[in-house]
């Protein structure tokens, strides 16, 4: 047997008897069904692309439904991550599974978590806030079958409300600290029996929660945005019905990519490879490129001797920081979705088609830092993308921008058969074009290209750029449903998948304009799924699902585009064994799940800085864990949740150079760029990948006085242990554990119409790190962190009719 067979068979004892030796103890000490305890609330999920409950199906799945979201004031992907084992928010805003997400570095690489829009991959921001939302499912491990490419690591499905018979809706505003105003609301018009028609919005404007004590002052890293939602739902026969969705979405704020510059000065280096502080990089032996390219003006421009750096102040708040440019980040996105579904007496076609358009355009100062530092005599220079100044200031900005339209169409034929055999079989197309360009504007490469190499416009500041990149997949599925007995199930799916992708790429620095470089590649895999389940029926609503399986992800490859030697990363593959049970104890009172996944991680993309530019190479990893999830009603008043996960990272045999110390200088002695050497990663545990994550939750609920008002009082509390920012593993790439909690007093009228709420977000206010970046040696490879939001509160009323 296996080494992966055995640790297989392990988990699935272990989950098998954790199930059948906690879940009784656990039930003893539930109330009867007469004592005025109240049911947990059922969510139907359409995990499989068919109507089931969430408790019913075999996998790990967990589902939110819109009521759930209001309770634990979920608004946004930050919040949602608190609440689900192993999903972490990279970054803030790039999801990652059971520490399988983006690695990679390539403007042709995709993320390994999938984030739908209804079912659709058209490119939904994870960042962005609900509103008006029918549920959200997150489902864990592979989903290689029924939602193909690039969910190796699952999917987050955020499912919008459909428009329904009943006129109805809801207005709701929210008004916090940090001048916060955020509002949404809807309304549901049933024009006639054939056409249902709903709008939604909402708008969110806010101070940033980062303050400047540079030259602009202020504070960044507010919002400015807005949404607006159409949902149309027709009944164009007895049999066929539609199902329209189209969103448009606007944002002008001074959104932050990076909240905080980290660094212990080193010379040659810049920063230290093992320490972190509040310095400014150290700019001699070559730590920081510009300060080299200004040493070409000595005497003229720049004073004998001057360090960029000296001086400039980095205040050791992590909320506060001194720029000279404040950010800024521009963005619209328009996404639309259309269903049509038509049975046929046992059989259900449906046709979703999907498209979505977005650019977006951010700016942020790229030295991160308001210099003292001045020229000899005011210089002209161009501070940002058209706009030049003339000063004796060292300005310098970075400015991203992108671009990108998808389309995506799915036919899918599902049964609902009398016999023991049902099946969901389909296809899909998807093509997405888009464009990208990341911009540096610096005084030192704008006056060394121009007087020095006497370079063009168009080489004086630093530009990579792909202006086309494309993607086009297409993909067969399968998947059927077998019924051994009444109890028993077996579910095979089989899955082909071939992605066509393309890019035209260059980079500009200190040279004369390249040609674009032209690279394509085809990547194509089979992936399936086996999985088998046992329903041990008990009495009334208690039920215990025992489940097992086997599948298989895939994600696709990517090109290199220009690298010789490596011109093109292949797929990631994951081979998944997973066993859970899931209980529904204590007459439904009790739900209690269980998970354990075993993955052998083929092909792991990881992006390697190497200078200037950037390479992805391949390597292995084991991925091992345990999830459990539980939620119980021990009384009418009394609502319990709990959360635990743990997972067990490894990199297999893998050398490479680390840019942040591409010597491995051991801290004593001078510290050096060269010779390069290379480290094997073996044995280190992926990025973004804690051990250990502890979700707890409560809430209580009493009568006002004999009003019929209710007053709810909630806590919620979420911990996660260290983790790594980079697979390296130094002591610079370890991010603190941290964690957050909230709580929440709300009332509620008699006939829930309105409804007023207290709220306070991370009540300690904590400064939590989640994210750590390595900048180039341009700026001395010091550290941009990202940090979770401040303590926030206020109150929030809200009106349904």
């Amino acid at each position: 047997m296996s080494v992966a067979a055995r640790r297989f068979c392990t988990f699935l004892l272990c989950t098998a008897l954790g199930g059948s030796l906690v879940a009784p103890v656990v039930a003893q000490t539930a109330p009867a069904a007469d004592s005025g305890s109240i049911f947990l609330e059922e969510i139907v999920v359409t995990a499989r692309k068919r109507a089931e409950a969430s408790q019913e199906v075999p996998m790990a799945i967990s589902a939110f439904s819109n009521d759930t979201l209001d309770r634990q004031a979920v608004d946004d992907s930050q919040d949602l991550q608190f609440l689900v084992p192993n999903l972490m928010l990279v970054g803030n805003d790039r999801p990652t599974i059971r520490g399988v997400g983006n690695n990679a570095i390539s403007s042709t690489a995709d993320n390994g978590t999938g984030v739908l829009l209804n079912f659709a991959p058209i490119g939904v921001r994870p960042g962005d806030e609900f509103f008006d939302v029918e549920r959200i499912e997150v489902l864990r491990g592979p989903q290689g079958t029924l939602y193909g490419r690039n969910t190796t690591g699952g999917t987050l499905n955020l499912i919008t409300r459909k428009a329904g018979e009943d006129f109805g809706g809801y207005a709701s505003l929210q008004l916090g600290n940090y001048d916060t105003i955020r509002t949404h609301g809807a309304i549901n018009i049933p024009l006639n029996d054939a056409v249902q028609q709903r709008f939604a919005y909402f708008y969110l404007e806010r101070d940033g929660y980062t303050k400047n004590v540079g030259p602009d002052g202020g504070s960044i890293d507010g919002r400015d945005q807005y949404s607006v939602r159409s949902a149309t739902h027709l009944n164009l026969s007895e049999n066929t019905r539609a199902d329209f969705m189209f969103q448009y979405s606007k944002e002008d704020s001074t959104r932050s990519r990076e909240n905080k510059r980290l660094c212990g000065a080193v010379t040659v280096l810049g920063c230290s490879p093992f320490q972190l502080g509040f310095d400014s990089p150290a700019t001699s032996g070559g730590g920081v490129l510009f300060q080299t390219l200004l040493g070409a003006f000595t005497g003229s421009i720049h004073p004998a001797g001057a360090n960029i750096y000296a001086g400039a102040p980095n205040p050791t708040d992590l909320r506060t920081v001194a720029i000279d440019t404040p950010s800024s980040f521009k963005a619209e996105q328009t996404s639309a979705t259309l269903e049509i579904a038509h049975d046929f007496d046992k059989l259900t076609l449906v046709s979703l088609t999907a498209h979505s358009w977005s650019r977006s355009d951010g700016a942020t100062d790229y030295d991160n830092a308001a210099l003292p530092y001045r020229f000899l005599r005011p210089v002209t220079y161009n501070a940002a993308r058209g706009t030049p100044v003339t000063t004796d200031q060292l300005i310098a900005t970075d400015n991203f921008s992108a671009a990108n339209r998808t389309w995506y169409q799915e036919f899918r034929l599902s049964s609902s058969l009398d016999g023991p055999f049902n099946f969901t079989a389909g296809s899909n197309y998807f093509h997405s074009r888009g464009r990208a360009a990341f911009e540096i504007w610096h005084p030192a490469i704008e006056l060394f290209a121009k007087n020095i190499r006497q370079l063009p416009a168009e080489a004086q500041y630093y530009i990579n750029e792909s202006p086309y990149t494309r993607t086009k997949s297409w993909a067969v599925f399968g998947e059927g449903y077998y019924n051994l007995s009444d109890d028993t199930k077996v579910t095979v799916g089989l899955r082909y998948t071939e992605d066509d992708k393309a890019i035209r790429t260059r980079t500009i620095f200190l040279a004369a304009p390249p040609p674009y470089t032209l690279g394509s590649g085809k990547f194509d895999a089979v992936t399936g799924k086996v999985s088998i389940d046992h329903n041990l029926r008990q009495d009334g609503a208690n039920e215990t699902l025992l489940w097992a399986s086997y599948a298989r992800g895939f994600k696709s490859g990517g090109l290199n585009a220009g690298n010789a030697g490596t011109p093109s990363f292949r797929p990631e593959e994951i081979n998944a064994y997973e066993a859970g049970v899931k209980n529904t104890l204590a007459d439904g009172n009790l739900s209690l799940n269980l998970s354990s996944f075993y993955y052998d991680y083929s092909d792991l993309q990881l992006g390697q800085r190497t200078g200037l530019g950037t390479l992805t190479v391949n390597g292995d990893a084991d991925i091992w864990g345990l999830e459990g999830e539980m939620q119980w009603a021990p009384t009418r008043e009394l609502l319990l949740n709990a959360n635990l996960a743990y997972l067990n990272t490894e990199i297999g045999d893998f050398a490479t150079a680390d840019p942040a110390n591409p010597a491995q200088w051991n801290g004593t002695g001078t510290p050096s760029k060269t010779p390069l050497t290379t480290v094997n990663l073996k044995g280190n545990e992926l990025p973004y990948a804690p051990d250990t994550k502890i979700t707890l939750g409560a809430q209580y609920t009493l009568d006002v006085g004999g009003t019929g008002w209710t007053a709810t009082l909630r806590g919620d509390y979420s911990w996660q242990s260290k983790y790594w920012a980079r697979e390296f593993n130094t002591a610079n790439d370890r991010i603190k554990s941290w964690s957050t909690t909230n709580a929440i007093l709300r009332f509620i009228n008699p006939d829930d119409t309105i409804t007023v709420e207290l709220f306070v977000k991370n009540i300690a206010n904590k400064d939590n790190i989640t994210n750590s970046i390595v900048e180039s040696d341009l700026v001395g490879n010091y550290r941009n962190v990202r940090i979770l939001e401040p303590r926030t509160w206020g109150v929030t009323t809200q009106f349904k009719f």
